[in-house]
């Protein structure tokens, strides 16, 4: 992409693919996570996924690289911790449409993010919407529904704005520090 300045300069971007666009995001929540537990706000952290690490290729001592893994089990959702007392589990989504479609999410993940809030925690869905750069978190509980039992395919940026209505969704503002302030999300829901 070319960006023109009104002085006449000229600035070239690269596009980035789909895999570093959700990493953005990714690297996004990962800094407003880091912002949080710096001021002492919440402790959230991004889950690894479990890796069966199968050969290694030693070159020398200290250039030691993995050369062959496996997924140990199935990722459950991508970030955990607590605030205010109150345990946080969340996955994290990004679409390039006004929409996102539920054959981004696996059965598992939205089922272990159901029995964390039937249990007492928060737990919820927060997705990117890259074409109008907003970012929409949504309860577990409507969003389970919608996924099990709606008649739709995904949610739409629509969907989430009534039932933002409902206090089930809010619309994250991004800014400066954090980066994604979802904690006021958090505390719109849940508290």
């Amino acid at each position: 992409m070319k960006i023109n300045y009104p002085n006449g300069t000229k600035l070239e971007t690269k596009k980035i693919g789909d895999k570093s666009r959700g990493m953005t995001f990714e690297h996004d929540l990962n800094t407003s996570n880091e912002y949080y537990r710096i001021h002492n706000i919440a402790i959230i952290y991004k889950k690894p996924t479990p890796v069966q690490i199968v050969k290694v290729d030693y070159p020398a001592r200290n250039k030691a690289r993995i050369v062959e893994g496996y997924y140990q089990t199935p990722s459950t959702t991508d970030y955990n911790g607590i605030y205010k007392g109150r345990y946080i589990d969340f996955e994290a989504k990004q679409t390039e449409n006004l929409s996102f479609a539920f054959k981004h999410i696996f059965d598992h993940q939205v089922n272990h993010l159901k029995k964390c809030k039937d249990m007492g925690g928060i737990s919820f869905v927060i997705i990117y919407f890259k074409k109008v750069n907003k970012v929409f978190m949504v309860d577990i509980d409507p969003f389970y529904e919608l996924y099990l039992h709606g008649e739709k395919r995904g949610i739409s940026i629509g969907d989430l704005q009534n039932l933002e209505k409902e206090k089930k969704a809010y619309d994250v503002k991004m800014g400066f520090a954090p980066l994604i302030d979802y904690i006021k999300g958090i505390d719109f829901l849940y508290f």
